[in-house]
């Protein structure tokens, strides 16, 4: 089995890599030597067997960086739009006016999840009616 990009997982315990599946081409595949299936565990053996050879290096386990302050507003920014999409449905004309006023204070707080003074490293999150 052909594999490339070999990188520890975070625990040290498992690879991630590529295999080159024969339909699909390279796909991501983690190798663990307690893999339940057999297949796993001989990708693992194969990929260990390589580095002692020398022939392959696997890379160390980097943590990915926490997101910048731009990414983690757009992110809330999205979580925001889509949590007052899942309550646009309070505000159309059939909907009784009692129920609409009542979800009326939720929308109105998610609008202002920007303004908060943690935003955007701490935002809480206002709670739904019902």
């Amino acid at each position: 089995m052909n594999t490339r990009n070999h990188i520890y997982t975070e625990n040290n315990n498992n690879i991630n890599c590529e295999i080159n599946h024969p339909d699909y081409g390279w796909i991501p595949f983690t190798a663990s030597p307690n893999d339940v299936e057999k297949f796993g565990r001989d990708v693992y053996r194969s990929i260990k067997d390589l580095e002692k050879s020398g022939k392959i290096t696997i890379n160390p386990y980097v943590p990915p960086l926490p997101p910048s302050d731009e990414e983690l507003e757009r992110l809330i920014r999205e979580e925001r739009n889509y949590r007052l999409s899942q309550s646009d449905w309070s505000q159309l004309p059939d909907v009784s006016e009692e129920l609409s006023k009542v979800w009326r204070p939720y929308r109105k707080a998610l609008r202002e999840v920007t303004l908060q003074a943690g935003f955007p490293k701490m935002v809480i999150w206002p709670t739904p009616p019902m």
